[in-house]
C-alpha cells in the first residue's frame, strides 16, 4: 500500500479492479488492489479507499460510496468510461480527473456529495490531481428529498462543472464557482 509521508505529501491510494466495488469492501471482497506509482493494479488485494486516500477506476465500473463521511482526496477516471459513482453515504471529494470521459454521479436521497478542494495528490498514484479540479465529473443526479451537492472550495479557486444536474434535491455553493451546464431538464 502506498503510505502517507508528511515530508513528501504522498497520500495512500487504491485501484478498483471489479465492477460494483464499494467503500465498505474489505480485502476479502477482492474489488480493490494496491496501486503502483505508474497507476496500475499491482495484483495485491487491498481494502477500499479510506479517509484521505485517492482511488482510480480500473475499468468501466460502478462504485458505491457506502461508508459514512468518507473523505477522498482524488478520483481518477482516465482511461475508462466509468458507469457511475453512487453516493449512498455522505462523501467528500477533493478532485476528480479524467483523460476525457466523465464520471456520472447519483446522490441518494438524504445524502451529500461535497466538493471541497481537499489536498492534491502527487504522481505516485500514476496521476497528478491538483485540488479543486473536477474535469472528470459528469452528470449529477440528485436522487430525491435532501439529496445534496455541496460545492465548498477554497477561494480563489474556480470550479467548472461540465455535466448536467438533474432530479430533486439541494445545491449549496460556498465558493467562486462557475457552473457550465444545466440544472434540471430543459422544458
Amino acid at each position: 500500500m502506498l503510505s502517507s509521508s508528511g515530508a513528501l505529501g504522498v497520500a495512500a491510494g487504491v485501484i478498483a479492479t471489479n465492477n460494483n466495488a464499494a467503500f465498505s469492501d474489505n480485502v476479502g471482497n477482492n474489488n480493490w488492489n494496491e496501486i503502483t506509482a505508474a497507476g496500475v493494479a499491482n495484483g495485491n488485494p487491498a481494502g477500499s479507499p479510506q479517509n484521505n486516500w485517492a482511488f482510480t477506476y480500473g475499468g468501466d465500473y460502478t462504485i458505491t460510496a457506502d461508508a459514512a463521511d468518507r473523505i477522498i482526496t482524488a478520483i481518477n477516471v482516465a482511461g475508462t468510461t466509468p458507469v457511475g459513482l453512487n453516493i449512498a453515504q455522505n462523501t467528500v471529494v477533493g478532485s476528480i480527473i479524467t483523460g476525457g470521459n466523465l464520471l456520472p454521479v447519483t446522490i441518494t436521497a438524504g445524502k451529500s456529495l461535497t466538493l471541497n478542494s481537499n489536498n492534491a495528490v502527487a504522481a505516485n498514484h500514476g496521476f497528478d490531481a491538483p485540488a479543486d479540479i473536477y474535469t472528470g465529473l459528469g452528470n449529477i443526479a440528485l436522487g430525491g428529498a435532501n439529496a445534496a451537492l455541496i460545492i465548498q472550495s477554497a477561494a480563489p479557486a474556480k470550479i467548472t462543472l461540465a455535466g448536467n444536474i438533474n432530479g430533486g434535491g439541494i445545491i449549496t455553493v460556498k465558493t467562486d464557482a462557475a457552473i457550465n451546464g444545466t440544472i434540471g431538464t430543459p422544458k
